[in-house]
């Protein structure tokens, strides 16, 4: 195997990690452990390349300067357009579990653009919007697995039933998924 400690040394001294791992051909962990176990001192990851930061004083100025100024509503927009992801499918997990798709065309996403995607792959699979009064059921209860396997179209009060009768088993301790 070729040594690289040498190359990686002279390379980091002007060079991010990341840049040093590309131009050798190797993983930036490799460099970093080559460089921690050479002793070479390394830049911390906050201070980045150029280890500088703004210093106290200059946080204070630029804090002053801004001082009681207001964004515009215009401006607000343009920040808000600038931080969206305009491409379609874009994919974000939320808190409870679920995977939303951003799909803005949709008749039901929300007013940010999304909608969940297990809705998706079902719509994809029967050929048609799902009615309001249907829902997609997750067989195994993983919520982020939405493999059309995994998935089943149900009316509202068929999936209601279904989570009672699991229930009920939990409690009886005889639970099964179907």
């Amino acid at each position: 195997m070729r040594n690289f400690d040498n190359e990686i040394i002279s390379l980091y001294k002007d060079n991010p990690m990341h840049v040093v791992a590309k131009e050798l051909g190797i993983s930036v962990g490799y460099v970093f452990n080559r460089l921690h176990a050479l002793g070479a001192e390394t830049r911390p990851q906050h201070l980045g390349f150029k280890g500088k930061r703004h210093s106290e004083e200059a946080r204070r100025a630029m804090s002053r300067a801004n001082k009681g100024k207001t964004v515009s509503k215009e401006t607000r927009a343009k920040i808000s357009e600038a931080n969206k992801i305009h491409r379609q499918g874009h994919k974000k997990k939320r808190f409870d579990g679920y995977i939303y798709v951003y799909f803005p065309d949709h008749p039901c996403s929300s007013k940010e653009g999304y909608i969940m995607e297990h809705r998706v792959v079902m719509e994809k699979e029967i050929g048609r919007y799902i009615h309001p009064d249907e829902v997609v059921h997750h067989k195994n209860h993983v919520r982020n697995d939405n493999r059309i396997e995994n998935l089943q179209l149900m009316t509202f009060k068929e999936h209601a039933a279904l989570h009672m009768r699991e229930r009920l088993a939990e409690k009886k301790g005889v639970l099964t998924y179907q």
